[in-house]
């Protein structure tokens, strides 16, 4: 089976898994220092046992003036008769048994006991005998002086302690088995409520189709924290997506119109040719009439062109420097032509240096100044005004003493294909409505802004802004 076939794992089942291998975790650290912590408690149990044995017996062979024979005594004493000893102990003077627990050489051997060491330096050496579990050790008892040297061999039966730890352990693998299972579903469960939001957010997201992207996902009651981010980026999609959607139907119902009107015009004028027969004069109308359709066609299809992309993500900006009046200048020539019928004057006020895209910028700034010359009143005056430069941004601002423009249409002025003239498609000369979209296209690629003052009977003034840029 090739690895890229095998089912990923679900978030729930992970989350399931690290909670199951936390709280084991956490369990089993738990148990490793009560385990730890119970055989210390052992261990100290038996050394002060031990050790307060060793002092007991020490009393003994006081008591007896150094002759170990009380000791014995007093040993056999505690341990005679006992079904369950709790200790083993045997009494050596000089290197010989002097006496024992009854049974203790044939079940520990003096050979097996530690050296003797003082009672700070208590030696436990472990040893098991069949059932029995011990802790051997060696203890050398101080006599008067010039007595016999006494060692006392202790052996402690530690069976029970041992017994209660391996049940312990036992206790701690079965509880290990059955926590596994039990975690696991708690786990599952867990995930489950956790993450019951993210299927309620799919099932509203899988409820919004084309016909109904005005619909969000509600806010109320509050999602919790690390989900709120998600639903309103959501939401901020969907408003994005929805004046998307709109602008698109309007774009293709813009074109739409725009289309048709020369094309229509067109066909009407060649069909009226063809239904009878016509003079040259007649003919040469109709083919100038189809002549200009045809341009106004094929401009506004490069202006769609244009605005594509402008509009593409992927383009990339030729950004050089370039002096401001200068490309003002080439487009006031350009416009000369247009502007001479009408009596116009094209005045170019300051000077700038600014790092753009040259042949996106003259377009921009031709578009205004085709509609400055467009709607400027015969014998005016067409300013275009620079100031600025890279560090604090470029202003070009291009003023005209037109009509004015109605506050109804200034929100909108930048829309595609929006004019004002409500008969708009009428006349070539009229324009597409484009212009101004392209206008804000390339702004906005660079970074800026459009925008637009006008007042009835007092003129228009358009204003492109161009931010701070470094070379």
């Amino acid at each position: 089976m090739k690895l890229s076939s095998l089912r990923p794992a679900s978030i729930s089942g992970r989350l399931a898994m690290l909670y199951t291998l936390g709280a084991l975790l956490a369990v089993g650290l738990f148990a490793l220092l009560a385990n730890w912590k119970l055989e210390a408690n052992f261990t100290a149990a038996h050394r002060e046992f031990l050790q307060a044995k060793a002092a007991e017996f020490q009393d003994d062979l006081n008591e007896g003036g150094g002759e170990p024979s009380l000791l014995i005594n007093e040993i056999l004493k505690e341990t005679d008769g006992a079904r369950l000893r709790s200790y083993e102990a045997r009494v050596l003077v000089s290197g010989s048994q002097a006496g024992e627990t009854p049974g203790m050489g044939a079940l520990l051997p003096a050979r097996l006991f530690p050296a003797a060491r003082g009672v700070p330096s208590l030696t436990l050496s472990p040893y098991q005998t069949g059932d029995h579990s011990w802790l051997l050790t060696s203890l050398p008892l101080q006599g008067p002086p010039g007595a016999q040297a006494v060692v006392l061999q202790i052996a402690l039966d530690i069976t029970r302690d041992n017994a209660l730890l391996t049940d312990f352990h036992r206790a701690l693998a079965v509880f290990f088995l059955l926590m596994v299972p039990l975690l696991l579903g708690a786990g599952r469960l867990a995930a489950a409520h956790a993450l019951a939001p993210v299927a309620r957010i799919a099932k509203v997201a899988q409820s919004i189709t084309p016909a109904q992207l005005s619909r969000r996902i509600p806010l109320d009651p509050p999602w919790p924290r690390e989900l709120t981010g998600l639903v309103q980026v959501f939401n901020q999609m969907l408003d994005n997506l929805e004046s998307n959607f709109e602008r698109l139907s309007r774009f293709s119902a813009d074109i739409a119109h725009e289309l048709r009107t020369p094309l229509s015009t067109l066909t009407g004028s060649l069909d009226v040719c063809l239904t009878r027969p016509r003079g040259e004069a007649e003919y040469r109308a109709a083919i100038a009439s189809a002549l200009e359709d045809g341009q106004r066609l094929t401009g506004l299809i490069e202006n769609l062109l244009f605005l594509a992309r402008v509009e593409n993500p992927a383009h990339a900006l030729r950004v050089e420097r370039c002096e401001v009046s200068e490309i003002c200048t080439g487009v006031v020539a350009q416009y000369e032509t247009q502007s001479r019928p009408k009596g116009l004057h094209l005045r170019i006020a300051g000077a700038a240096t600014l790092y753009a895209d040259t042949l996106l910028l003259r377009q921009a700034v031709g578009n205004v100044v085709a509609n400055a010359v467009r709607h400027a009143p015969p014998g005016s005056e067409i300013v275009l005004a620079i100031a600025g430069g890279p560090a604090s941004g470029v202003e070009i601002a291009v003023s005209d003493q037109g009509p004015g423009i109605a506050p109804t249409h200034l929100p909108r002025l930048f829309d595609r294909f929006y004019q004002t003239d409500p008969a708009r498609g009428h006349q070539a000369a009229q324009g597409s409505g484009l212009g101004l979209s392209i206008v804000r296209s390339i702004m906005e690629l660079h970074g800026g802004w459009a925008a637009i003052d006008s007042e009835q009977g007092r003129g228009t003034r358009v204003t492109l802004r161009f931010p701070p840029m470094a070379a």
